[in-house]
């Protein structure tokens, strides 16, 4: 409230009382207007002594304002030396990308005289997205005759994307595409964009994300910079962060970021149909994640990506338990991520197991039984003493198969 408005409605209640009489003696405490209980309320709440935590979490909400505003001067007025142009590069990139939503959040903070260190919980959202993303910061902040100011603001473990290259950002049917310079967008684009299409037909009973983020990197580098270290070879993958709920089921409880990233200087040379089939495999990933549980053996997680992207296996994992090659047992295949820990050569077998497991199950007891599998690991009361004897159990309550039965199917029997 400007402080004339203040003025009058204090005016006003200060007149109300000199009327002579006894009038004013009728009540040990005044009765104010609205307008102006609240002016008073304002007044003494601004007048309170505030810690010092009070006011970094007032320059956090500064901050964040100016980010969502992609405001390069009101953010670095947050700021204090090099901060600053980091800043103002930050909101110049940010507001291609139209970010909304930004809050920051500070979950540990530690003060020393004018000195701070804090962590923060960053949670934004990219526009034609619904679900934001969540993700940690590490800044330290001093103490200016202005107020606080942060000297250092750095990711905790993934950077923002606009931190590591000018993204721009494009938006088709379901899916937002950011993409660096030097990325040819169209045939992406276009792929992501059927690749949608084909997910929403195969698992219709999904809750699927209204729109896919996908991040077209560069190169293996880039791709490394904006999500950590990636396996060798790897065309696109699935980059999902979640929290877990406790055992035996280690449910999703919450989703902490949901998008996926293709490494364009490998995945553009390959064949069409290789392309597309990426995409989807990558894509239904990205969909299922947060359905997940973290007990679903890896060799079903893979086999229901192979499934949906028509990538069958089948007669490679026959050839395999027959001799031909180096073979997988699905037993071996039930510890999370045992698949990306093996050597190119297991891991060839491992991934043929996985589709012949899906595409025979899919044979017996149809797709709805596929995912009814899936599913089922989230039910906490079917319980094991080893990931095995879970599998198995729950093998057996949803599709009517042992897990060694269908290690024999894999084999052809």
């Amino acid at each position: 409230m400007p402080s004339r408005l203040l003025l009058a409605g204090l005016v006003a209640v200060a007149a109300a009382g000199c009327g002579g009489g006894g009038a004013a003696k009728q009540a040990d405490k005044p009765e104010y207007s609205r307008e102006a209980q609240e002016a008073l309320d304002e007044l003494d709440e601004n007048s309170r002594p505030r810690d010092e935590t009070e006011r970094i979490a007032e320059m956090l909400g500064e901050r964040a304002r100016a980010m969502q505003d992609a405001d390069a001067l009101a953010l670095s007025a947050t700021a204090t030396g090099g901060q600053q142009a980091r800043d103002r590069r930050s909101a110049r990139r940010a507001k291609r990308l139209a970010i909304e939503r930004v809050r920051l959040v500070a979950d540990d903070l530690q003060t020393d005289g004018d000195r701070a260190k804090a962590v923060v919980t960053m949670s934004y959202r990219i526009r034609g997205l619904r679900r934001p993303f969540v993700t940690e910061r590490k800044l330290v902040v001093r103490q200016r005759s202005v107020g606080w100011r942060v000297v250092r603001d750095a990711a905790r473990r993934e950077p923002l994307p606009w931190e590591v290259a000018a993204f721009k950002a494009t938006r088709v049917s379901h899916v937002v595409l950011l993409t660096p310079p030097g990325v040819d967008v169209a045939p992406l684009r276009d792929g992501l964009a059927e690749a949608y299409r084909e997910i929403r037909r195969d698992l219709p009973a999904r809750d699927l994300p209204r729109s896919v983020l996908v991040i077209g990197a560069r190169d293996p580098a880039q791709a490394e910079r904006l999500t950590g270290r990636i396996a060798r070879g790897v065309v696109a993958l699935a980059n999902v962060a979640v929290e877990y709920g406790p055992g035996p089921a280690f449910e999703v409880e919450r989703v902490l970021a949901q998008r996926m990233m293709v490494i364009d200087s490998r995945w553009h040379p390959l064949p069409a149909d290789k392309r597309q089939a990426t995409l989807v495999h990558e894509m239904t990933h990205t969909a299922l994640n947060p359905d997940t549980s973290g007990r679903t053996p890896p060799w079903l997680v893979e086999g229901v990506a192979m499934y949906v992207s028509g990538d069958d296996r089948s007669e490679e994992a026959r050839l395999r338990a027959a001799g031909a090659a180096q073979s997988a047992k699905l037993s071996e295949l039930c510890k999370p991520n045992s698949i990306f820990r093996l050597s190119g050569r297991e891991q060839a077998a491992a991934y043929a197991a996985s589709s012949a497991a899906a595409e025979a199950i899919v044979a017996r007891r149809g797709a709805k039984g596929l995912f009814r599998l899936y599913d089922a690991f989230n039910d906490s009361t079917i319980k094991g003493p080893t990931c095995a004897t879970t599998t198995d159990r729950v093998l057996r309550r949803t599709v009517d198969l042992s897990l060694d039965e269908l290690d024999a199917a894999i084999a052809g029997g």
